[in-house]
């Protein structure tokens, strides 16, 4: 329940950087999302990046994702919040 949760908070989220007005606030809501999901990512990596009954990838994929991925996304959302009429 907390994943689907997520998911919608997500694509919101998205959705509001493409509206001029709730751009800003979309995007530091992206940028609290991915903080708060590096814990889930440290956790993904200590569980040998294979969750029972689902989803298993390479272990160098959790790395990729939390080392080089999450950070430029964070990047990037930051940059839109402080940049919004550069998307216009």
């Amino acid at each position: 329940m907390i994943n689907l949760l997520a998911g919608v908070a997500e694509v919101l989220l998205g959705l509001g950087i493409l509206y001029f007005p709730t751009r800003v606030r979309a995007s530091w809501g992206i940028v609290l999302m991915l903080l708060a999901f590096i814990p889930a990512h440290v956790y993904f990596i200590q569980i040998n990046t294979c969750v029972d009954g689902g989803l298993c990838v390479p272990e160098w994929i959790g790395w990729v994702r939390l080392i080089l991925i999450h950070p430029l996304l964070i990047f990037w959302a930051t940059w839109v919040a402080k940049n919004p009429k550069l998307y216009v």
